[in-house]
């Protein structure tokens, strides 16, 4: 027997003979008595939160489908990302994308892709041209907000000069969307939504009162915009650019 344990041993009958062990005590005395004991629970309890943890954050499953993204995600707002590969016309126009796992792992090629769609808007033609031509190929970063039966809803964000650019505003401000009368606004109770749909709002605005895209049909130029359409020109060439974006011109 070791020195280490006669030394335990000897402390334990020190401390039983002078009066009944407290809880501490105890504690104490199991500790230095069942060391491996404890390691082994320890790492159990260790071993148990590891899997919770990945199960939790699932960082090697790679979405292909809609009904495979757990709701947590969804209630959690998960930002996830992916590649998208081409954009399908079909269901209001849809973006078909290669999710991209936290934690890659060697898998059989697949030609399933997540199908995603721009949450808010209704995409016109000019904007699923705008989309194959700037977004396809491109890598997405995307929100789920609800999952359909053909289709994720996403706010979807995409990285242009080092910036997160919505992709949703950027289709609205061009004028190449339209907000939809069924957006996310519906769910009122969610702040981050409705700020979104609050910022679609601004960006159609936008692209209203500049005749963009779609609007340029719908509304027929008056005079009086002409005129503030050329002393906007005008500003723009005399005003530094900073200034130019504050004023929103």
């Amino acid at each position: 027997m070791s020195t280490y344990h006669t030394a335990v041993k000897e402390k334990i009958k020190v401390i039983m003979s002078e009066k009944k062990p407290n809880i501490l005590e105890r504690f104490i005395i199991f500790s230095e008595t069942n060391t491996k004991t404890l390691k082994i629970f320890s790492y159990g309890i260790a071993s148990i939160s590891l899997v919770i943890a990945l199960y939790r954050i699932r960082p090697f499953a790679k979405f292909r489908k809609p009904s495979s993204i757990p709701s947590r995600f969804l209630q959690r707002k998960v930002q996830l990302q992916g590649t998208v590969i081409h954009i399908e016309p079909n269901y209001g126009t849809l973006l078909m994308v290669d999710h991209k796992p936290l934690i890659s792992l060697p898998r059989l090629s697949s030609s399933t892709y997540l199908p995603i769609k721009v949450a808010g808007l209704d995409v016109t033609t000019n904007g699923i041209s705008w989309l194959q031509t700037i977004v396809s190929g491109k890598e997405i970063t995307f929100i789920p907000l609800a999952i359909e039966k053909d289709y994720v809803t996403c706010i979807v964000s995409i990285e242009r000069n080092k910036e997160q650019i919505k992709i949703g505003e950027e289709l609205a401000k061009l004028g190449f969307a339209i907000v939809a009368k069924d957006s996310p606004k519906t769910l009122i109770q969610d702040k981050d939504i409705v700020s979104y749909h609050k910022c679609l709002l601004k960006a159609q605005k936008w692209a209203q009162n500049k005749r963009n895209g779609h609007w340029h049909f719908v509304k027929n130029p008056t005079i009086l915009w002409r005129m503030q359409q050329n002393l906007n020109n005008k500003l723009k060439s005399i005003l530094p650019t900073f200034i130019v974006q504050q004023l929103n011109i």
